[in-house]
């Protein structure tokens, strides 16, 4: 009798068991039940973290382990928006918790709305309350944390979804309208996911004018004002606390003002919390691909004392100079040459090192090869790009064809043509409002030795230049005239209004400037004539000069003028003279030049 009212009262502890776990489900089922845990949860959240909290609907269905919140709203300490959300979905496998694991089998959010303030006086952000009180934790708080990190309790997430998101970070906006990563394979904990991202869109305004404002040379792009859309399919090998293993398989983004076009972007990464390590980079803008076969990046820790660097190894590709027109430099919107390039390059968060540079043209009519930098990228006014070109090769035809690229007036072409081929090496720098260069060339006419500047504060371009023998006789058309050795140095108006007024005024095909020249030797109509003081002047419509030769008792002088550089055989030679004075002593330099 005692086993038999023994196993009764098992059967009715059972039964009642089974019973109120029926119940249970059966009222976690029914809307009065739910809305009561969701009125608790709402208090709870709102006294922990000291705002207005509401959740407007809840839907918790225990058979198919599915959980939904509608109508989530935080507000800031300042009782303003800070974060909504339309709807939150969750399915979880319940029967997983028993082994300390939370797998989510599908996670949804739809239509979140974020407002994030960061004020530039230093004072907190309108989202630090929410970080501090799920970050804070009490004593037995972090003896729980303790016990559940010794029960090593795995989290995983199978499916995520988020749809119509906003997130705005003071004036910087960024909206997605589909992520989708899912799992390819639910069998192990480690199997890669996929994420998709469609219309990932990126959004700056610093309600500033445009750098390019009433400045049409200037590029469109400014970090500013961007609006970005972007596209990518990522998959993810790893993903742990402080690693990431994935590769972006397709991707583009295009910003719809400046005119930044990436059709192609594929990619390998590897990163961590103090560096990353990218390689087998593909980007492609218009008809521009470039190859670049490993980057590796290292983080900035201040605590540690870590800057910024990385370093680019390999960087390969073919560009046509007019894809980055708009964006970066109007002037070149008709260069449709393609270049061929390769370099390898490094920096940190304000420099950049540009070694093994090499650029030539399909039919190596034009090569180059340099290395260089760029300094002081944080200020515009310390900036400073500077490179050295250990060889230039324009074989004939190619400066021609490059120049006709540029939206510029064709001056003293046919000259240009005679040079033949050209050989250089030397330096340029690119300095706050101010552009320099200097080097040799080599051409068919003989050796140019030069050194110029452009600024851009008075609008002129000034320099000198000297051979020891050049044909310029040849170059200008001029037969009688044969090699001459000089020095010369000149300046050179390029004001677009004063040029512009001077060519209403006076038309003319002529650049607007001085000259001024020594003549150590030189030959005319077979008589070598030496120590020749050349000064001319243009004002665009015609260049008028004088020329004279001092002597030890006498000094030959004249004048002459021409309108167009490409009819120098038809100069004017006027008002010849002869002056006579006291004899001049001479110095050691000028009796050298005569034993010569």
């Amino acid at each position: 009798m005692s086993v038999r009212k023994t196993m009764k009262v098992l059967g009715g502890v059972i039964a009642g068991i089974v019973l109120l776990l029926g119940c249970s489900v059966f009222l976690l089922n029914t809307s009065t039940v739910q809305n009561r845990l969701l009125k608790l949860a709402t208090d709870m959240l709102t006294e922990k973290l000291k705002t207005q909290v509401t959740i407007d609907s809840v839907s918790i269905n225990l058979f198919t382990q599915a959980m939904n919140l509608y109508g989530i709203s935080v507000d800031d300490l300042q009782q303003q928006p800070l974060l909504k959300v339309q709807e939150l979905s969750v399915d979880i496998e319940l029967t997983r918790l028993l082994r300390n694991e939370i797998v989510v089998e599908k996670a949804s959010i739809t239509g979140l709305d974020a407002r994030l303030l960061k004020p530039s006086d230093g004072s907190p952000s309108n989202y630090q309350f929410f970080l501090d009180a799920f970050s804070k934790k009490t004593q037995s708080e972090k003896e729980d944390t303790v016990k559940k990190e010794k029960k090593e309790i795995d989290f995983d997430i199978h499916r995520l979804q988020l749809k119509n998101l906003h997130v705005k970070y003071n004036e910087t906006e960024v909206f997605v309208g589909n992520l989708t990563s899912h799992r390819s394979s639910l069998i192990t904990h480690n199997s890669p996911h996929t994420v998709t991202i469609d219309q990932f869109r990126f959004l700056t305004d610093n309600h500033k004018p445009r750098k390019n404002a009433q400045r049409p040379h200037k590029g469109f792009f400014d970090p500013g004002h961007l609006d970005i859309t972007v596209n990518m399919k990522w998959t993810i090998q790893q993903i742990e606390k402080d690693t990431l293993v994935a590769t972006l398989t397709q991707g583009n983004a295009k910003d719809s003002v400046s005119g930044i076009d990436l059709r192609d972007l594929r990619m390998s990464m590897k990163a961590d919390k103090e560096k990353a390590h990218i390689r087998n980079i593909v980007i492609q803008q218009g008809n521009t691909t470039l190859n670049i076969s490993k980057v590796f990046f290292q983080w900035p820790d201040k605590k540690q004392g870590r800057h910024l660097s990385y370093t680019a190894d390999s960087i390969s590709g073919t560009t046509v100079l007019t894809d980055i027109s708009r964006p970066f430099a109007p002037v070149l919107k008709d260069f449709k040459i393609p270049l061929n390039l390769s370099l390898n390059m490094s920096g940190t968060d304000s420099t950049l090192d540009f070694r093994n540079v090499r650029v030539n043209t399909q039919d190596q009519k034009l090569t180059i090869a340099a290395a260089g930098g760029i300094t002081h990228l944080k200020d515009k006014r310390q900036l400073a790009v500077r490179f050295h070109v250990s060889q230039m090769q324009a074989k004939k035809g190619i400066k021609e064809k490059i120049i006709s690229q540029f939206p510029v007036k064709k001056f003293m072409m046919k000259q240009l043509h005679r040079l033949g081929n050209i050989s250089y090496t030397g330096d340029f720098a690119i300095l706050w409002r101010k552009e320099q260069f200097q080097g040799r060339l080599q051409t068919a006419a003989g050796p140019i030795n030069f050194h110029f500047a452009l600024n851009e504060e008075t609008k002129y371009v000034s320099g000198k230049v000297s051979s020891n023998r050049f044909q310029l006789g040849h170059v200008m058309e001029l037969n009688y005239l044969g090699d001459i050795a000089c020095q010369a140095d000149f300046s050179f108006d390029i004001s677009k209004p004063r040029t512009a007024k001077m060519r209403r005024e006076k038309g003319g095909k002529l650049p607007i400037g001085q000259v001024n020249a020594h003549v150590d030797d030189c030959s005319y109509r077979k008589v070598h004539v030496r120590n020749l003081f050349v000064n001319i002047k243009s004002d665009g419509a015609e260049a008028s000069g004088d020329i004279m030769q001092q002597g030890r008792i006498r000094d030959l002088y004249c004048s002459f003028s021409f309108t167009n550089t490409d009819d120098m055989h038809k100069i004017r030679i006027r008002k010849p003279g002869i002056k006579f004075h006291k004899a001049k002593k001479d110095s050691k330099k000028d009796r050298k030049k005569k034993d010569r």
